[in-house]
Formats: C-alpha cells, structure tokens, sequence
C-alpha cells in the first residue's frame, strides 16, 4: 500500500491522499522514481500552497518565505524547482490558464451552433471563477501586477480568447457587421468587469452574470435574430 501523503498547513485537506505507486520509494516492479518525478510531486504541491499566498497577499507583497512557509519546505528546496517568485508566480499561471482552457474547450465541444458554444464556454469559465476564486484572482488579478512578462501572459490570454470569439463572424446574420476590434475590445472589458469582482473580493455568481455577458458577446453577431431580453 502506498504511504499516506497529508497537506501540513491545518485545516487544509488538500493534496492528496495516497501518493501514487509510480511516486513512492520502492515504486512497482522495484524500479526507483525518476527524480524528474518526483521533483515535479513537489512543484505541483508548491504551487498549490502559492496560490494562496498571490491571491491573499497580492504579487508584490507576496514573499518566497510566504511560500515556503505555506508549502512546508525549504527555501533551498524552493530554489531548485523555481527561479524565484516570478518564476513560480509564472508557472502557476500557466499551469491555472491551461487547466481552466481545457475545461472550457471540452464545454463548448458539446455544442453545435455558434451561439451555444459561447454559451457553454462563458458558464464553464464563470462556474470555475466562482468555485476557484483564489486561482481566478491570480490570472485575473495578479498576472497585471507581475512585471512584464506578468502582463505578457494575460494578454496573450485575452487574444487566445478574443480570437475563439472572431468564430462568430462566420455565423453573423447579414444585417450584423460588429466592429473589427470589437472582440478583442469586449474580452477585455468582460475580464476588467471580473477583475473588479475579484479585487474586493465579490461572489461571482453565474446565474445573474452569464445572460448579460452572454448577450452581450452573442447581440452583435445576431443582428436582428438576437434574443431580446
């Protein structure tokens, strides 16, 4: 049986359960862990206990001994997974962005028409910011707040996003021409209205923010088809 793997911070019940066969000391069939393995257990653990510390104490106060205190290990230990904290802070981005991209992507593959794809994208990212809203403060929030390639990062997210919503001009009703910037323009504007939920800490709550976002990112491609409210 696999040793019990227990989060050191009190009250937290995560990670993690069972550490996997693949990750214990004398893992199955007696081959020894790839230290490449193991290092990344830990970093993951690391960045769990980081997300945290960003989202409560903000970047720029946000210290590698905040971190390494909140994830229980060395700042040595710290060192050899990560840079710094811009590094880690960097990693952690990454790491939300590409998980939350995954979700919403599987979402909208569900759907056929254009209209509903969106619709599906925008509940599946509003139900993650309201069940992760620490994780959602660090790339909403934070990531403008980490230096340049901070800033990079969420804009190359913003573009990502507006670019999956420039699909709509293909299903534009013919009296619906929405403006060259628009997407890039409404994305933002959508993430700037989040933004300000997260900074002073307000729910997010789906139901009475997906009809209006929705409506609001669908009107313009539907001209005069668009569902009056």
């Amino acid at each position: 049986m696999s040793p019990l793997v227990r989060d050191p911070r009190p009250g937290y019940p995560l990670p993690v359960g069972p550490l996997p066969d693949h990750l214990t000391a004398t893992a199955v069939g007696k081959r020894r862990i790839s230290k490449d393995v193991v290092a990344e257990h830990q970093r993951l653990r690391v960045l769990t206990a980081a997300t945290e510390v960003f989202a409560r104490r903000g970047y720029q106060s946000a210290t590698v001994d905040q971190i390494v205190g909140a994830a229980r290990i060395g700042v040595g230990s710290f060192y050899v997974l990560f840079e710094g904290k811009e590094d880690c802070f960097l990693r952690l981005y990454d790491l939300i962005v590409a998980e939350a991209e995954e979700r919403i992507a599987a979402a909208a593959a569900g759907e056929g028409r254009w209209p509903d794809r969106v619709m599906a994208a925008l509940r599946a990212l509003l139900e993650l910011i309201a069940a992760e809203p620490d994780r959602a403060r660090v790339v909403i929030v934070e990531a403008r707040t980490a230096g340049s390639a901070g800033e990079a990062r969420y804009e190359a997210t913003v573009a990502r996003l507006a670019a999956a919503l420039r699909e709509g001009r293909a299903a534009a009703a013919g009296d619906a021409e929405p403006q060259a910037a628009f997407e890039a323009a409404a994305v933002a504007g959508l993430a700037w209205s989040l933004h300000q939920r997260l900074a002073v800490g307000g729910p997010v709550v789906v139901g009475e923010l997906l009809p209006q976002m929705a409506d609001f990112l669908v009107a313009p491609y539907l001209g005069s088809r668009a569902p009056r409210r």
